[in-house]
């Protein structure tokens, strides 16, 4: 029977993922998003008779300014995309925007010290979901989403909201993007090109090695694997048949999915023969001295050519994504398979603070990201012209230096809205089509843990694991020590009581299904 209820969810989720490709191609009526380079102007105007209705409907609304936190920046002409998305909302919902920028030095604590002071603001990106939801950090959008965000909820892919369901209630609504996650390098392609790498034959992190030799030795302005304190090797697991079930991405819980056991990643052999071949690749000079505590953000290394690549989250349109980042022609490698999991899920999303003043104006905000071209486009690539110039209908070309090139779609609102990059594969939604059909469905898919029972000892393991993590990943210190007293600190802090509690929620929901 439970093979035969497993079944029926891997179907169902199949079915799931072909009304987000249709979604994709834009089955909305009301706010088609055709598929990049067939898509209808979107700057086109609506009917006068339209515009007059919609004004004086939005005239009855206060003007309010809603405040809005996201990853990334702080570009130097953020302000000038702000006027120009205010004018543009004045019509929409009589709102302006605040757009606040956290630059990737540890943004997720930024945002946690604003929860902890009751700092009263409107819409956040999620880091820490989990915990911030079961702290009551956010508020309960289900009425909001009914009421004031029709056409997106008509649109999302159920799969999506579910993930973001803790508890019984929606916390935030997810980025309408690729279902599956997947980690992996963007190379400069000048470098791939000059020396003749063959990225294709890279199947693990071992396997770049070789490649870092030849950097070492004949590009000495350029670091072979350029390290900062927030983008460490960790990305890439040594355990591809397990997933993350916390949400934190902080503390040691994997599921074993052979056995359906959760255990502690960092007190195995693997990680630390991982965290061994670091070390050496640290005494050979592959690994820049300061790479525990560097600041430098991995695409400006790039684009400095301190770096030649970057790591970490792949999506089918990171070649845009990068090259645009880097400001120079980017090739990807996606290294792991592609897997669909509620954190994959979970990945971009949206809360509305428990502090917001107008939670109502901003789901309406919230909906014209995942609906209007117009706005999308604005907040994504910034002013025509001025950020971009446009070379085709719905193609753009990027300024370089432009000072607005930091807000990606695939943090926010519907990625499909988005102008095509003119570097870009313009087959973009057969990309998505191809990335969410090989993708490995997760045999735990709709697990959200509940994270309510150890919520202190799980705000303890997370400072443990921050204050070794950069270290151990750095290379920079013999990690076997390190590790063994890593270890000592999480047990004493609570670790067996996280993983049992989890481990606990996980037998429910297998005997559940």
């Amino acid at each position: 029977m439970a093979g035969k209820k497993g079944t029926g969810l891997l179907l169902s989720f199949v079915l799931l993922i072909g009304l987000s490709l249709s979604g994709c191609g834009g089955n909305n009526s009301n706010n088609e998003a055709a598929p990049a380079g067939t898509q209808a102007d979107s700057t086109a105007a609506p009917a006068a008779s339209d515009k007059a209705a919609a004004t004086e409907k939005t005239n009855e609304l206060e003007q309010v300014e809603l405040s809005l936190y996201l990853p990334g920046g702080p570009d130097k002409d953020v302000a000038s995309v702000e006027q120009a998305i205010n004018e543009y909302l004045k019509d929409k919902i009589n709102a302006t925007i605040k757009i606040n920028q956290l630059s990737w030095d540890k943004p997720a604590d930024k945002v946690n010290l604003m929860i902890q002071s009751g700092e009263v603001f409107d819409m956040v990106y999620t880091w820490n979901f989990m915990t911030n939801a079961a702290k009551g950090a956010y508020l309960p959008l289900e009425e909001l989403l009914d009421t004031y965000a029709k056409e997106t909820k008509a649109q999302i892919n159920p799969a999506y909201l579910q993930a973001a369901t803790v508890n019984g209630h929606l916390y935030a609504i997810p980025t309408e993007k690729e279902l599956g996650q997947s980690v992996g390098f963007a190379f400069d392609k000048a470098i791939v090109d000059k020396y003749g790498f063959d990225v294709n034959s890279i199947k693990k992190l071992e396997d770049i090695e070789p490649m870092l030799k030849t950097i070492k030795e004949k590009e000495p302005a350029i670091t072979p694997l350029f390290m900062n304190h927030t983008d460490s090797l960790n990305w890439f697991t040594v355990y591809p048949d397990s997933e993350d079930l916390d949400g934190s991405n902080e503390i040691p819980t994997l599921l074993d999915y052979k056995t359906m056991k959760v255990f502690n990643e960092y007190d195995t052999p693997d990680i630390l023969a991982r965290l061994k071949l670091i070390r050496e690749w640290y005494k050979a000079g592959y690994i820049n001295k300061n790479g525990a505590t560097d600041k430098t953000e991995l695409k400006d290394a790039v684009k400095s050519g301190k770096a030649w690549f970057t790591y970490g989250n792949m999506n089918p349109t990171s070649t845009n994504d990068w090259s645009r980042l880097a400001e120079k022609p980017m090739v990807i490698k996606t290294l792991l398979p592609v897997q669909v999991s509620t954190k994959s899920l979970q990945g971009s999303m949206l809360a509305i603070s428990r502090t917001s003043k107008n939670p109502e104006r901003a789901m309406m905000f919230m909906n014209l990201i995942h609906t209007d071209p117009v706005l999308y486009n604005l907040l994504t690539f910034g002013i025509e012209g001025k950020h971009y110039k446009k070379v085709g209908d719905n193609t753009v070309e990027f300024i370089p230096d432009s000072g607005y090139n930091s807000v990606s779609s695939w943090m926010i609102g519907n990625v499909l809205l988005n102008y095509l990059n003119k570097d870009e594969d313009p087959k973009r939604v057969q990309l998505y089509t191809d990335w969410n059909k090989n993708s490995k469905v997760s045999p735990v898919i709709g697990f959200v843990f509940d994270s309510t029972k150890v919520q202190s000892q799980i705000g303890a393991l997370i400072n443990i694991t921050k204050q070794y993590k950069n270290t151990l990943y750095s290379g920079e210190k013999d990690p076997e020590p390190i590790l063994k007293e890593m270890n000592s600190k999480l047990k004493a802090a609570g670790l067996d009581a996280v993983i049992s509690e989890i481990q606990s929620q996980m037998d429910a929901f297998l005997a559940a299904k």
